[in-house]
């Protein structure tokens, strides 16, 4: 069957015969071999190592194996098996078989330490139910109950004239929908200091402006620079290190409104002969233009990416903290400090060579330090607590190496122990973007 290019139905009689023949050297060997030849890079390793552990010098399963990591493309150990088959003294064929193997992994190298530069400008139009994260209709009163009739007579005997009267109404705080539009350019770039490690750097430049004149308190533009430095380790690892820097400016006005500076540091490596595990930890420092909002962060991530067939799998878990920073009144964010915490899994399906269907579901907990009494909570003290769901699907169709489309659509769903702070948002979106 291998002979007439029919790898898939050898793979499928071995497979079925695994059970009774596994432990075999050879019948693991052959099992490898068509494995690889079908496509089942992951079931192939299992079955070589097999062999490996019955007979190390197995010289076959050997140069098998380093075909199957390279199309893994984790090239370290492929240059490890690559060394142990070395110094098993190879016969002529098999040294030219290992020639062509390090011949690819030096093309590959040299690829891949050559500066890299990827530009995209895009733009966005899209509809947002809820821009502004407020309950379909609010209404809280200004003053403490136990002040409001006090208040009242004193206006009514005119004791009392407020500059403006309307200062004292109940305020009415409602969503309002709107339709949008962002422009975005990003950069990345890589630059080779040597084999194995290299300087980044990432630029985000976005604005984005709501239609409806009730919304463009929202609007909002941001740039951002994150320059790093990679490294790779030994057996696939690979460490980063990225400060950042992001400034931006909100509202109709586009007054400053927040500068935010950052460091984030990445650890990842393979687990299994295919997924991948990253652990990572971040630091931030945020100044607004409210000083009452600012706060300092810090979080701790782990994310596995693993592959399913042709599907990718992300899952992901974050553990973070926020410190509350005040003004010079030393008033903070209501409710202070935070613990947060969350959870989320993410699905890519590939359709063809072009389109992918991208699906991302999470839930978040904030829980706050501090119980907060004022307007919100009606002048009655209360903890607030916060749970958030959050689900997104997006498809995405690359014309050719230049166009990208993608169309996506963005739902929130947020459930406070403060009736103000509960919101449902949906968003829905569809851009070009330009690859350069």
């Amino acid at each position: 069957m291998l002979e007439q290019d029919d790898a898939q139905a050898a793979y499928e009689q071995v497979k079925a015969a695994e059970a009774q023949h596994s432990g075999e050297p050879e019948f693991d060997y052959w099992l490898g071999v068509i494995a690889l030849r079908a496509g089942e890079v992951s079931h192939a390793l299992i079955a070589l190592d097999r062999v490996l552990i019955i007979q190390p010098e197995h010289a076959g399963a050997r140069m098998e194996r380093v075909a199957a990591l390279l199309q893994l493309d984790q090239r370290r150990a492929a240059e490890q098996e690559i060394e142990r088959l070395e110094a098993l003294y190879p016969p002529p064929e098999a040294q030219a078989a290992i020639g062509r193997f390090k011949a690819e992994i030096n093309q590959r190298r040299q690829e891949e330490n050559a500066p890299q530069h990827n530009v995209s400008i895009g733009v966005t139009f899209g509809y947002d139910s809820n821009p502004q994260r407020y309950q379909s209709e609010i209404s809280l009163d200004p003053l403490p109950p136990s002040l409001r009739s006090v208040v009242d007579e004193l206006i009514d005997s005119g004791a009392l004239e407020p500059d403006d009267p309307a200062q004292l109404d109940e305020t009415t705080f409602a969503s309002r929908s709107s339709v949008y539009h962002r422009w975005q350019a990003n950069y990345q770039g890589r630059y080779p200091i040597d084999d194995r490690s290299r300087w980044l750097m990432s630029t985000t430049a976005q604005t984005q402006r709501y239609l409806r004149d009730s919304a463009d308190e929202i609007d909002l533009t941001l740039v951002q620079l994150a320059p790093g430095y990679q490294r790779e380790l030994d057996n696939g690892h690979t460490m980063t290190l990225q400060p950042s820097l992001l400034q931006g400016w909100g509202g109709a006005d586009q007054d400053p409104l927040l500068t935010r500076w950052g460091l984030t540091g990445r650890y990842a490596y393979t687990i299994g002969s295919e997924s991948e595990l990253a652990w990572q930890a971040s630091a931030q420092h945020n100044d607004f233009d409210n000083a009452q909002s600012d706060y300092d962060a810090g979080r701790l991530g782990v994310t596995l990416t693993t592959p399913l067939n042709d599907i990718s799998l992300r899952w992901q878990a974050q553990l973070g903290q926020e410190w509350a920073r005040g003004g010079e009144s030393n008033q903070q964010r209501d409710g202070g400090d935070l613990n947060h915490w969350q959870l989320g899994v993410g699905v890519d399906v590939p359709i063809g060579e072009r389109q992918l269907i991208r699906g991302d579901i999470g839930y978040r907990q904030r829980d706050y330090q501090d119980d907060v009494n004022n307007i919100t909570t009606r002048y009655e003290s209360q903890a607030r607590e916060e749970q958030i769901w959050e689900a997104r699907v997006s498809w995405l169709y690359q014309f050719n190496r230049h166009w990208l489309v993608e169309t996506s659509a963005d739902y929130e769903k947020r459930n406070a122990t403060i009736d103000f702070y509960d919101s449902t948002r949906l968003q829905t979106q569809i851009g070009v973007r330009y690859l350069f």
